[in-house]
């Protein structure tokens, strides 16, 4: 092996070293907000499925700079003009063999390193790391957990586990009724932060958990003075006379423990639970919301509206020429079954499953995030209908017009145009977003199954022909089979759709 072989494969070994090095430090930097807090992320997974996600992550960037500096962008020109010149004092000669072939490689190893360390929401090497971490270090699952302690009901929680806290209490400060007073009231915050330190409790006397109390970042030992100050405050609070200010001082202080008890309790109830289902069962003893209508196999839907768009194409298409060529044209007759059919489905699939499938990505994401209790979430239904027009019609504009009308093209003009397009689909998404909401039950009767999807059907048909007709107005005389065509392949696609649109939710 020549020197500037041995050379190059040390100065590569040393690169790829520092990438590793990087990537680890990065990995480890990532914070999930628990409120107001950042909390590490190891301490929602066990610890060795936590370093298989780092190991993972730094291997890969690892592998991505071998890979740019060994094969895209090599820096083995530019080491070995190095090692020559120099070896032979030719420093000359090093200066003009500096071009583009020996500079550019350098360069960009020093930004892949770089981005690598670099913090920042617009780095893309970040959502990489990101997305890996997520996957191993469960921090949505966290984050779910905290929100649904944060805005538990106290009226949820058993009786039994009420009359537990106020036994334990070494001064007494709750009340029975403070468990169903307003959650703006210092009554019923102080009970709430009860409840959740006496379940803390539970947890501070097993020592398989000791490691989490003794973690500085969750504040184990804030939060036990913060307590005690809290349950001589409250008492002495009660027996004075109200107060505005000391009342509104009193109110944050206890929300502030709140914040700390839940962000605590969210590590230990992830971090001792064997499954979900343990997980979420504790959650709803404390009164959380567990948000029933959490949907599992998402694509499984998804592959299901793929599957009734297809179908109704298929169907919607050869029942609409069947029946214009035995009814209306007969002498003018169109072609069955044929490559227009194929393109129908492409086009379909791209306006209406594609939003369909957006809409749960939005939905999974709002969840995520969201502390408030509610039944429905019409503002979330109002934007993925939004969101769903202005994606319909995009991609509508952006299929119609190239492959038709390869000319002159004005995104904004065809925009405008095809707006009707997205009419359909934007309604189609509101529904399938209410319809997430609506929990079906396991032993519902088949009878009634069928005869709900079929009045949905119908319904939804009816709807895409009156709508179609609106949007199909302006065809000229000439195209009467295709708008005929069209509204009766629209009528089987969004009915098969609305049909479709039935879920069953992970309780």
């Amino acid at each position: 092996m020549t020197s500037e072989l041995l050379i190059n494969f040390a100065v590569q070994l040393l690169g790829t070293g520092a990438a590793f090095f990087l990537a680890y430090r990065s990995f480890q930097k990532r914070r999930i907000q628990l409120g107001a807090e950042p909390t590490l992320p190891q301490y929602f997974i066990r610890r060795s499925t936590y370093w298989i996600g780092i190991a993972t992550y730094c291997t890969f960037m690892a592998a991505l700079y071998g890979l740019l500096t060994w094969l895209w962008l090599p820096l083995e020109p530019l080491v070995t003009l190095i090692v020559k010149n120099l070896g032979a004092g030719e420093l000359v000669n090093l200066l003009n063999g500096l071009d583009g072939n020996t500079i550019i490689p350098l360069i960009a190893a020093g930004l892949f390193l770089f981005f690598i360390a670099w913090e920042s929401r617009f780095n893309p090497l970040l959502i990489l790391r990101d997305s890996i971490h997520d996957a191993f270090a469960i921090p949505t699952k966290a984050v779910e957990v905290y929100n649904a302690l944060i805005s538990s009901r106290l009226s949820a929680v058993d009786d039994s586990l009420k009359a537990q806290i106020g036994n334990r209490l070494l001064v007494p400060s709750i009340d029975p009724g403070d468990f169903e007073k307003s959650s703006a009231t210092v009554e019923y915050k102080w009970a709430h932060n009860c409840l959740l330190f006496d379940q803390m409790q539970n947890y501070a006397n097993q020592s398989s958990f000791r490691r989490l109390f003794n973690e500085p970042s969750l504040k184990w030992g804030e939060i036990c003075i913060s307590y005690n100050a809290m349950s001589e405050k409250v008492t002495v609070w009660k027996e004075a006379e109200p107060h505005y200010t000391k009342t509104v001082n009193l109110i944050k202080e206890l929300d502030q423990l709140t914040g700390l008890l839940c962000r605590l309790l969210a590590a230990l109830v992830v971090f001792g639970s064997a499954s979900e289902n343990e997980i979420w069962a504790t959650v709803k003893q404390l009164g959380g919301n567990v948000h029933e209508a959490r949907l599992k196999h998402t694509y499984k839907y998804v592959l299901l509206f793929t599957a009734a768009t297809a179908i109704g194409v298929m169907l919607g298409r050869e029942i609409s020429v069947s029946l214009h060529n035995a009814f209306l044209f007969p002498d003018q007759p169109l072609a069955h079954f044929d490559y227009t059919t194929l393109r129908w489905i492409v086009y379909a699939i791209a306006i209406y499953v594609l939003p369909i499938a957006l809409v749960f990505i939005s939905r999974t994401l709002a969840f995520r995030h969201q502390r408030g209790q509610s039944d429905r979430y019409y503002g979330f239904y109002m934007a993925v209908m939004i969101t769903g027009f202005i994606v319909s019609t995009t991609v509508s504009a952006l299929i119609l017009e190239l492959a038709y009308y390869k000319g002159n093209f004005s995104f904004l003009e065809s925009f405008i145009q095809h707006m009707r397009w997205g009419i359909l689909p934007a309604l189609m998404c509101g529904f399938v977003a209410y319809r997430m909401d609506t929990p079906v039950s396991e032993s519902e009767d088949p009878g009634k199954l069928i005869m709900a999807a079929g009045l949905r059907f119908l319904g939804w048909g009816s709807v895409a022909v009156i709508i179609m007709l609106y949007a199909t107005g302006d065809l000229i005389i000439q195209e009467t089979n295709l708008r005929f065509t069209l509204v009766g392949t629209a009528f089987f696609v969004v009915g098969l759709l609305g049909a479709a649109a039935r879920f069953k939710t992970a309780k």
